[in-house]
């Protein structure tokens, strides 16, 4: 409040300078006098005191040799007045001289904190990320235990080599010929959870009131989406599965090979982020953008703000994408109802009924499991849609995690990763998530080990294994053609599992939470169909030799880890899978507690928090530790690193 003393100081302080704000900045504070009548309505003589110094004695900050006032609030918004003369962040005390006092805006370090503009239903705003890892673990549970309806094959979820499968349906009915259908088992055939993941997504973005069709990308980007796709579908060809086979499924039950794969996946995943570090792309790396949180970046100029665009309207590269992805599912909908008679051509096959699309088709016989295969991948889609979770988050969640605990510096310099996605990885919420779905799908999958003498679809063991072994019977034993991609092979475990890891990351996601993108509208979403059919090439056009790699070298007698600790005891086997549920279920927690203390809150309070939550009380936090300024500096920085490729 301003006194009458204060004033009479402040008449006398006017009449020995009357100068302009920037001509003055080694002194401690200036006052300037001016006419606004546009700042507030009334009388025109007001005036405005500033008070400029190097420290906030507050909360002790360091000296701040520079400033720019970004936002000042006075009866109205203004943004950037030029009338100050500044260019960087200072340290303000702004009052308004009525005749009567008034204090407008106290004293502020930096920028003041982004309001979260998060509000209405909880269809109308992203979810906390514990909910993905809830919705992914319901879908492996249900494709677990209930699919294919009346004879389950207890396997975990796999879309990748339905993916192939689709293309290879799509190129044969449209050109007569398939590159990707070299062999019987790629014949065409239809991936329904990828549907369900495509409509549940498009579903929720409408729900929410925001397609993804406004997020820009530079071309550098794009060009990195483009490789990523290659590698990625190329990786999942040789390593016998993509992210969510051996993360979500792999890790849940055991399996050797999956831990194997994901252990080179993680290293490609870093070795690409460094990447697109040493690119200026690291700062589009994102877990989810929302259009409210990426506007007010964008006035500040951080790197959050680099994927909005001038205009909001889908771009020429999207349009051109939209129409490909329509004579894909337009195909497809078309085999849905009459078929694809590749097989038959290539003597795969007598009649339609036994080929593999046959299975697919929309008929009374297949309703039952189609519909509960959209159900799946409704759940994959939902979880990517209202939250950003993906595979390659968690993966490295732990790591750059520990990396960003080092302070703003070290994420922002040498990872390039803007405030959004760092507030993510200390969080640890994609560990989280993934460690609640390892959790419950493990957990599930012990029960059912246990109680009632199932044993994982997916498990291998060599032939001399499996005589000596006590236990639930392996669904492959042996090394045969029928083996390659489940049987432990070190040769193409390590390099499919680096190309998954490499390609997961220059795509900004792994393959479900693309095929969650697409449905989305982000342009990179779209872009990875394409890329995904040409990245499928290297293997489908040299089978022999793959396969030849895929049979050779196996580095263990079976993929299932309990029986290889235990090999003659069943009861050792379910007690260290339980135990390893459990491990799991204790990650979870302690992310929550973790992540907390990183942010700022209680443990329960990150329960109900979404990412754009996370991020503004981090911000709170960082304005009570006085940090802002630098905040604002470190992404102003690292905005002007990526508009300068």
């Amino acid at each position: 409040m301003l006194t009458h003393s204060r004033l009479r100081e402040i008449k006398q302080l006017r009449r020995a300078t009357d100068t302009p704000l920037g001509s003055h900045r080694k002194k401690n504070f200036h006052l300037m006098k001016t006419k606004h009548r546009d700042l507030v309505t009334g009388s025109a003589h007001q005036y405005i005191e500033l008070i400029v110094t190097g420290f906030v004695c507050k909360n002790k900050c360091q000296q701040v040799q520079k400033g720019y006032i970004h936002n000042l609030f006075l009866m109205s918004s203004i943004i950037n007045p030029q009338w100050l003369n500044y260019h960087q962040p200072v340290i303000v005390e702004i009052r308004l001289l009525f005749p009567f006092p008034i204090t407008l805006l106290d004293r502020r370090c930096g920028m003041a904190v982004i309001k979260n503009h998060n509000s209405g239903s909880w269809l109308k705003k992203q979810w906390p990320w514990w909910t993905a890892g809830l919705m992914t673990a319901t879908a492996e549970v249900i494709n677990y235990t209930l699919l294919p309806l009346g004879h389950p094959k207890h396997k975990f979820v796999g879309v990748t080599s339905g993916m192939a499968r689709m293309l290879a349906g799509v190129e044969s009915t449209l050109f007569g010929h398939s590159l990707i259908a070299t062999k019987p088992d790629y014949q065409p055939a239809i991936q329904w959870v990828i549907i369900g993941a495509l409509i549940a997504a498009l579903v929720m973005a409408w729900l929410e009131g925001e397609m993804r069709s406004w997020v820009r990308y530079p071309k550098g980007t794009l060009i990195a989406t483009a490789f990523g796709a290659f590698f990625f579908a190329w990786g999942t060809r040789v390593a016998g599965g993509c992210t969510l086979h051996h993360l979500l499924g792999g890790w849940a039950a055991m399996n050797i090979k999956s831990w194997v794969v994901m252990f080179m996946a993680t290293i490609g995943a870093l070795i690409a982020f460094i990447l697109l570090r040493k690119l200026n792309l690291a700062q589009y790396f994102k877990s989810q953008e929302t259009k409210w949180y990426v506007a007010e970046a964008k006035k500040r100029g951080w790197a959050d703000g680099l994927t909005l665009g001038e205009s909001t309207k889908p771009s020429m590269l999207s349009m051109i994408l939209y129409v490909v992805l329509g004579i894909i599912l337009l195909v497809v909908i078309y085999m849905a109802f009459a078929g694809n008679d590749y097989a038959i051509q290539m003597g795969w096959a007598e009649t339609l009924s036994k080929t593999k699309i046959a299975g697919g088709m929309l008929t009374g016989g297949n309703l039952g499991n189609i519909i509960m295969l959209v159900i799946v991948g409704i759940l994959l889609g939902s979880a990517v849609a209202k939250t950003g979770f993906g595979t390659e988050c968690g993966i490295i969640n732990f790591e750059l995690g520990r990396e960003m605990e080092k302070g703003e510096d070290v994420g922002a310099n040498r990872w390039g990763m803007p405030y959004s996605l760092r507030t993510v990885m200390l969080s640890y919420q994609p560990l989280g998530a993934l460690a609640l779905h390892i959790a419950i799908v493990a957990t599930v999958m012990a029960i059912g080990f246990t109680f009632f003498n199932i044993m994982e679809g997916h498990n291998w063991a060599s032939e001399a294994f499996a005589a000596n072994y006590v236990g639930p019977e392996f669904h492959t034993v042996g090394i045969s053609s029928h083996s390659i991609r489940v049987q432990t092979t070190l040769p193409m475990d390590l390099f499919g599992g680096f190309l998954l890891g490499f390609g997961t990351v220059l795509m900004l996601g792994c393959e479900f939470r693309n095929y969650g993108r697409t449905g989305l509208l982000y342009v990179t979403g779209l872009l990875i169909w394409p890329f995904f059919y040409v990245g499928y090439l290297p293997y489908t056009l040299a089978r022999d030799f793959w396969d030849g790699l895929m049979a050779s070298a196996p580095y263990a007698p079976t993929t299932f880890f309990p029986a290889l600790v235990a090999p003659g005891s069943k009861a050792i086997q379910a007690l260290i899978w339980f135990l390893w549920a459990a491990f799991w279920l204790w990650v979870f927690f302690w992310t929550l507690r973790r992540g907390a203390k990183n942010i700022g809150v209680q443990p329960k309070d990150l329960l109900s928090m979404n990412s754009e939550d996370m991020y503004i009380a981090r911000l709170n936090k960082l304005e009570k530790e006085g940090k802002l300024a630098h905040i604002d500096e470190i992404e102003r920085d690292l905005y002007n690193q990526a508009t300068k490729v």
